[in-house]
C-alpha cells in the first residue's frame, strides 16, 4: 500500500472537537508537520454523521495547508483516535467513511497514552470533556474509567459541569446555601427554571463541559464549591491510579485540557512524580501512523 512518499495523517476527535495533522515520516519517525486542521465534535457514538462531517472538513483543511496534490490524499497512511469507538464494527464504519484507502481507527485512549508516554512506562490521566486513566508497563497498557457521563467520567470537564449544575439546582430550591460559583452558574440561565430544565433535558457532555472552566477558576479564587469539586476529581484520580497498581515515584502525566489543573489538588507524592506529557493524542496518532507506514 502506498504511503504517498512518506506522508501520514493523524486524527484526534472527541466531544469538544477534532484535530488533524499531516506530517512527513523521516527515518521511521514523525518528522515535519506540513499542515493542520480542526473542526467540531467528532464522537461517532454520539452522532456518527456530524462526527464524520467534522473530521472530513478538518482533514481537507490540513491537506490544503500542506499544499499536497488532492489526488494523493486517499493514498496516505492515516491513523485516528476517536472517543466513542468501542468496538470493531464502529471502527470499521468510521474507516470506510474516511477518504483513505489505508486507515486505522481506534478509541482515543490508545492515542492519548501513546502521545503522552511515547513508548515509555508510566501512568496517564487524560482529562478533557471525558476522562480515563491508564498505566503502561512492560506487560502492556491497562485502562480504567471512560464509561461516559451517564455512568462515570469522574473528574472530566463534563462531570465538573454536571456536578456544578446539580449543586446549583439544590441551591435554587433552597436545600443548600448559595456561593459565588452557584450564583454565577445560575446567572448563565438568567435564574430561569424553564431554561435550566431545557438544558438538562438535551445537553450532552460537551455542553456540560463548557461550565468546567468556571469551576477551575472559582476554585483558584477560594470558592468552597469549586474547591470541593476539584478535590473530589483529584480524589478520583488517586483512587483510580491505586486500582491500576500505580507505585509511588512512577512517571505520572496529567494530560488533556483539564488534567493539569488537578495538579495542585493531588497529594505531594503524586505531584512530585508528575512529568509533562511528551505529546498529546494527536501526536500519538501521528506516531502510530508513522509506525504503520514504516
Amino acid at each position: 500500500m502506498s504511503n504517498c512518499h512518506g506522508i501520514v495523517v493523524g486524527m484526534d476527535g472527541g466531544g469538544s472537537g477534532c484535530r488533524v495533522a499531516v506530517a512527513r515520516v523521516e527515518n521511521g519517525a514523525v518528522g515535519r508537520v506540513l499542515g493542520r486542521g480542526q473542526g467540531g465534535p467528532a464522537n461517532p457514538a454520539t452522532d456518527f454523521q456530524v462526527a464524520l462531517d467534522n473530521l472530513r472538513g478538518a482533514i481537507h483543511s490540513a491537506w490544503a495547508q500542506a499544499g499536497l496534490p488532492e489526488d494523493d490524499l486517499p493514498k496516505v497512511r492515516a491513523f485516528a483516535g476517536l472517543a466513542g469507538v468501542r468496538d470493531e464494527e464502529m471502527a470499521r464504519r468510521v474507516a470506510q467513511a474516511l477518504p483513505f484507502v489505508n486507515s486505522q481507527v481506534v478509541e482515543d485512549r490508545l492515542t492519548s497514552v501513546t502521545g503522552a508516554l511515547a513508548g515509555e512506562n508510566g501512568s496517564v490521566a487524560p482529562i478533557g470533556t471525558g476522562s480515563f486513566l491508564a498505566r503502561q508497563t512492560a506487560q502492556g497498557v491497562r485502562y480504567l474509567g471512560g464509561w461516559g457521563l451517564a455512568l462515570g467520567d469522574d473528574a472530566s470537564g463534563a462531570w465538573l459541569g454536571q456536578q456544578l449544575l446539580r449543586q446549583m439546582v439544590r441551591c435554587f430550591d433552597g436545600i443548600a446555601p448559595h456561593c459565588d460559583l452557584s450564583q454565577q452558574a445560575l446567572a448563565e440561565f438568567n435564574h430561569d427554571h424553564a431554561r435550566i430544565f431545557r438544558f438538562s433535558s438535551s445537553a450532552g457532555p460537551a455542553r456540560f463541559a463548557k461550565f468546567a472552566p468556571m469551576v477551575v477558576e472559582a476554585a483558584k479564587q477560594g470558592d468552597p464549591l469549586g474547591h470541593e469539586l476539584m478535590t473530589r476529581g483529584a480524589d478520583y484520580i488517586v483512587a483510580g491510579l491505586a486500582a491500576l497498581g500505580y507505585e509511588t515515584g512512577e512517571r505520572l502525566c496529567l494530560s488533556g485540557g483539564l488534567g493539569p489543573h488537578y495538579a495542585d489538588y493531588l497529594p505531594a507524592p503524586y505531584r512530585d512524580a508528575m512529568r509533562p506529557p511528551k505529546g498529546n493524542a494527536l501526536d500519538g496518532a501521528l506516531y502510530l501512523a508513522a509506525r504503520g507506514a514504516g
